[in-house]
C-alpha cells in the first residue's frame, strides 16, 4: 500500500509499525496524542527517586536550579533528535543508519534491545517486590509476580503506537493525580512545606553529582524519543509536545520527589508515603508510572530488532507484535531468575555507550550532512563511538562532569572532525 510523506511515496509494511519506512502523513498524530504518549515514557518512579536524592542533598533553591539545568539538557536532546525523526519519519534505530551505515547500525540496535530488556526485567522484579511488601495476602512468589507484571505491560506494547496512546491517555492523568495526592498528603502530615526554603542538607552533594543523576537517569529515554517523535505532524507540535512531556514527566515528578524528600527527610517517595500510611496511593501511582514507561521500552526494542532484520530475508515478514512478545518474554525470564542482583553493572555499561549515538546522529544531520545510510559500515562512526565511550568511562571514574553528556559531546565533535577529514575516502571505499 503506497502512502505519501511530504509528497514522497513510501510503501507500508503491514504489522511492522512502519519500521522500515518513514511514517506517512496519513498516520501522523495530533498534538494531544503526541504529548500524552511522549509524557508516558518519563512518568516513572525513578524520577521521584532522582528528585528525592537531589532534594535531600542540596538547599531548595540549588535543587530547583539543578533540576532545571539537568532537564534542560534532556529536552535539548529530545528536540534535536526528535526533529530529525519528524523530518524523516524514521525511528531511532533507522536514524542511526545515517551515521553508522546499514549493517553498522545493527550494533547499536542490539545494544538498544539489550538495554530495553534489562530495564523491563529490572522494573518487573522491583514492582513484584513492591506488591509482596504492600499486600500481605499476596502468596505468589516474586518470580511469578514479575512475569505477570511484564505480561500486563506487553498488552499495550504489542498494539504499537495505538496501544501506547490508549494506556498513556489513561495512565498519564492517573499517575499525575495520584502523585499530587501523595505530595499534598505529605505536606499536610508534616505541617506543610514551610520549612523547605530554609532546609540545610546534612550531607550535601555537588552540582556535578546532582546533574549526573538527573541526566544520566533519563538520557537513555531522551535518546529513543524519535520512536514517538516520528509521528509528529509539524515542528511546532514536536517542540510543544517534547517540552511539555519532559516538563511533566521528568521535571515535575523530580520536583515532587524533592519536596517530599526535604519535608520527610527520606529521599525514597514510596518509603516516605508508606511511613505516612499512604502505601496504597503510592502503589497505584506506581502501576501507571511503570506501565506507561515499560510498554515504551518494549516498543522501542521491537523497532531496534526490525532494523537488524531489514538486511535479512526476514524483512517485513515478522510482525511487530511477535517481536514485542519475544522481548517481553526474555525480560520476564530474566526477572524471574532474579536479574535484579546482577543487572546494575550491565545498565551502567550501556549508559556509557548508548547516549553517544545521539551525538553521532546530531553531528551527521546538522554538520556533516552526508548520510551513510547506503554504506554497509561507516568506520568513522564506529571509531567516534569507541572514543566517546572511553571518554564517558574516564569521566565516570574520575567523577568529572556528567558522563553521558561527555559521551554525546565527544562523539559529535570527533565524528564531525573525522568526517571532514576522511569522509570522501569512506564514501569511495
Amino acid at each position: 500500500m503506497a502512502e505519501s510523506l511530504n509528497g514522497k511515496t513510501v510503501v507500508e509494511n503491514k504489522g511492522t509499525e512502519n519500521a522500515f519506512n518513514p511514517v506517512p502523513d496519513s498516520e501522523r498524530k495530533s498534538l494531544i496524542s503526541l504529548t500524552f504518549v511522549l509524557a508516558g515514557y518519563p512518568i516513572a518512579l525513578s524520577n521521584f527517586v532522582i528528585g528525592g536524592a537531589v532534594g535531600v542533598g542540596m538547599t531548595f533553591p540549588k535543587a530547583v536550579m539543578t533540576l532545571l539545568v539537568g532537564n534542560g539538557v534532556l529536552m535539548a536532546i529530545v528536540l534535536a533528535t526528535g526533529y530529525m525523526a519528524f523530518k524523516t519519519g524514521l525511528s531511532t534505530s533507522f536514524l542511526s543508519r545515517r551515521a553508522f551505515g546499514k549493517r553498522g547500525s545493527s550494533i547499536f540496535s542490539i545494544l538498544l534491545a539489550i538495554s530495553s530488556v534489562t530495564w523491563i526485567s529490572l522494573n518487573g522484579d522491583i514492582f513484584a517486590r513492591l506488591i509482596k511488601s504492600t499486600f500481605s495476602w499476596w502468596t505468589l512468589p516474586v518470580s511469578i509476580t514479575a512475569i505477570i507484571c511484564i505480561a500486563l505491560w506487553t498488552q499495550s506494547a504489542i498494539r504499537g503506537y495505538k496501544g501506547l496512546e490508549i494506556i498513556s491517555f489513561l495512565g498519564v492523568p492517573a499517575a499525575l493525580v495520584l502523585s499530587l495526592v501523595g505530595v499534598f498528603a505529605v505536606g499536610r502530615a508534616t505541617g506543610g512545606f514551610g520549612e523547605v526554603l530554609s532546609y540545610i542538607p546534612a550531607k550535601p552533594i555537588s552540582f556535578a553529582a546532582a546533574t549526573s543523576s538527573i541526566i544520566g537517569g533519563w538520557v537513555f529515554g531522551a535518546t529513543i524519543t524519535p520512536d514517538v517523535c516520528r509521528f509528529a505532524k509539524s515542528t511546532r507540535d514536536l517542540v510543544i509536545a517534547g517540552i511539555a512531556a519532559f516538563s511533566i514527566g521528568c521535571l515535575g515528578l523530580q520536583f515532587a520527589g524533592a519536596l517530599v524528600a526535604i519535608s520527610t527527610g527520606n529521599g525514597d517517595f514510596t518509603v516516605a508515603m508508606a511511613a505516612l500510611g499512604l502505601s496504597l496511593v503510592a502503589f497505584f501511582a506506581a502501576i501507571f508510572c511503570l506501565w506507561t514507561t515499560q510498554d515504551n521500552n518494549i516498543y522501542g526494542a521491537s523497532l531496534a530488532i526490525q532494523n537488524i532484520l531489514e538486511e535479512t530475508k526476514l524483512k517485513g515478514k515478522i510482525q511487530h507484535k511477535h517481536i514485542a512478545l519475544v522481548i517481553a518474554g526474555l525480560a520476564a525470564v530474566f526477572a524471574a531468575l532474579g536479574i535484579y542482583k546482577h543487572i546494575l553493572p550491565i545498565i551502567q555499561f550501556l549508559s556509557l555507550l548508548i547516549p553517544p549515538v545521539s551525538g553521532l546522529i546530531i553531528g551527521e544531520e546538522f554538520f556533516v550532512k552526508n548520510s551513510k545510510e547506503k554504506l554497509n559500515v561507516n568506520a568513522i562512526a564506529l571509531v567516534s563511538w569507541l572514543i566517546a565511550g572511553v571518554a564517558s568511562y574516564i569521566s565516570l571514574k574520575a567523577d568529572v562532569f556528567v558522563p553521558p553528556i561527555v559521551g554525546i559531546v565527544t562523539s559529535c565533535l570527533v565524528y564531525v572532525i573525522l568526517s571532514k577529514l576522511f569522509d570522501k575516502k569512506v564514501k569511495s571505499a
